[in-house]
């Protein structure tokens, strides 16, 4: 679930579940966007599916879309 979105800083923090390919337990936390236009595609409480990496040392959201 999307908690908050930071355009200026171009952030977003999602409460999520365990995301095994980080080794990351349940949590609520700021992904830096890979790219602005997707912060665009959401907006503040929407259920969303996507995918994040370690890009240099930030965690970083590549994809994402409205959850089914």
């Amino acid at each position: 679930t999307v908690k908050t979105i930071d355009k200026t800083a171009g952030k977003l923090t999602i409460s999520h579940g365990p995301l095994a390919t980080l080794g990351m337990p349940p949590m609520t936390m700021a992904f830096r966007a890979a790219e602005p236009g997707l912060l665009d595609r959401v907006k503040v409480g929407d259920k969303i599916r996507f995918a994040a990496e370690k890009v240099g040392s930030e965690l970083t959201v590549t994809s994402l879309e409205p959850a089914q």
